[in-house]
């Protein structure tokens, strides 16, 4: 499956891993785009607020999921490619626990803490009320959601990529469906497009687990490995997954900072407005992020293979389909930002200001994908703080700086160009880092002490 003679074979495989990749994060974003456009249909501005307001904090639920899987999955790949089966089915094992203990915790502490959480932005009673509901249930369905991202980080990274993909994209459908169901036909409003949200991401969670079931899946269900968890393997698999984990935290506080500053500087039109933007600016993110997760099981299996020349061509193969990526979202975003509002079934100030909002925000494609893919590379190859700080950096230095300083200046637009210069400013920290990198030869007897388990 990992396997390429030629340059050929190495960019069909390339094309064979992020094609899917780029394919389920896009569903994922579409999965918003989709609540958004019945709620805006049948709720109106206020429940796109809501929305907007409440959504943030469900990335964090996200983010665990994520984190697990795409640790787990770089793990897993490495393994695979030492040609230890039986160390990547124990890998496996410890995901699963640790999904089960996540899935826990997320669903009894976020449920607890969503109203106290959701009251920080001091709007209006009806709109925190329906931020409140939408969160909860979301909360509830938790669980869903942790296994759906750890299971589809296991099934990408074990070799079945289109298998992947094709379970995303049939709960998507039921997404579609039920949104349809439970608030259009059925008018539920902000609970039914929750409901079907946590109802598809069940049917995801159960087909993705099928899969380790089925006898040509590479690695599969030892309750052996479930039940004698390896400490060393499980903090690895979390230490591995504080990037992606990270990429998903990072969105959230993007998220939650840009609703605080449109608050202040726009007022109840300016948090309509980025409920909009929020819904777009997303789904550019996750495109990217599929590049960078659609090359780390490649990169991972080619590190733990030794074959560091490989790696490095998989790297820069995802650095170029990142930018003309990014480019493209770019153009989408700059020709459709008078239609997008429309949508959503947004009219009058608020439809302005979210006009202006996506405009303003375009050039921060490219230079974002470049940061994702280099965040990605260095937590393939086992370089964590390179990942972390490319992670972190932006999210918890850069952009605040930015958010902080630009709208004095510049009011509400610089809010909306916060993310453009920051993202610039951590594409150079990147350059900075890959020159090092670059300079640096890995001895082909490099192994990390943990294989030996």
């Amino acid at each position: 499956m990992f396997h390429a003679a030629d340059h050929r074979q190495l960019i069909k495989l390339f094309s064979m891993f992020v094609i899917p990749s780029i394919a389920s994060q896009l569903l994922s974003g579409i999965y918003t785009l989709v609540d958004g456009f019945f709620i805006g249909m049948c709720v109106g501005e206020s429940g796109l607020a809501s929305v907007g307001l409440a959504f943030p904090f469900t990335v964090f639920v996200t983010a665990v999921g994520s984190g697990i899987g795409v640790g787990g999955g770089a793990l897993i790949s490495m393994s695979l490619g030492r040609k230890r089966g039986k160390l990547a089915e124990r890998i496996f094992g410890s995901m699963i626990f640790l999904m089960i203990c996540a899935s826990f915790i997320t669903a009894v502490c976020f449920t607890a803490m969503s109203r106290p959480l959701l009251s920080l932005y001091g709007v209006s009673p009806e709109v925190a009320d329906m931020s409140f509901l939408y969160a909860r249930i979301l909360f509830f369905g938790s669980p869903a959601q942790v296994i759906t991202m750890g299971m589809l980080g296991a099934v990408r990274n074990s070799g079945f990529p289109r298998k992947a993909m094709r379970i995303m994209i049939s709960g998507f459908l039921v997404n579609i469906i039920l949104d349809w169901l439970w608030v259009v036909t059925f008018p539920f409003g902000i609970a039914g497009a929750a409901w079907a949200t946590v109802a598809s991401q069940v049917f995801t969670a159960v087909l993705l687990s099928l899969h380790f079931m089925h006898a040509g899946s590479q690695v599969r269900f030892r309750k052996k490995y479930i039940i004698r968890i390896c400490p060393s393997i499980s903090a690895r698999v979390l230490s591995m997954g504080m990037s992606p984990f990270g990429v998903q935290v990072s969105s959230a506080v993007t998220m939650i900072m840009h609703n605080w500053q449109a608050l202040v500087y726009g007022g109840d039109a300016g948090v309509a407005a980025y409920a909009v933007i929020g819904y777009i600016v997303p789904v550019g993110i996750m495109l990217e992020e599929g590049v960078a997760e659609g090359i780390q099981p490649l990169i991972s299996f080619y590190h733990g293979a030794g074959l560091y020349a490989r790696r490095r061509i998989m790297a820069r193969m995802g650095f170029a389909a990142a930018v003309v990526l990014g480019l493209a979202c770019s153009l989408f975003v700059y020709l459709s930002n008078l239609l997008v509002p429309e949508f959503f079934s947004m009219r009058g100030e608020a439809a302005a200001i979210a006009a202006r909002g996506l405009r303003l925000s375009v050039l921060m494609f490219p230079f974002l994908g470049i940061a994702k893919v280099g965040a990605s590379y260095f937590q393939a190859v086992g370089k964590l703080h390179n990942a972390s700080f490319l992670t972190y950096g932006d999210p918890f230095v850069l952009l605040p700086l930015f958010l902080w300083i630009l709208p004095i200046f510049f009011g509400l637009d610089g809010v909306w160009v916060a993310m453009t210069f920051s993202n610039i400013a951590l594409c150079l920290v990147f350059m900075l880092l890959w020159k090092r990198e670059l300079q640096r030869r890995l001895p082909l007897s490099a192994v990390n002490t943990w294989w030996g388990y």
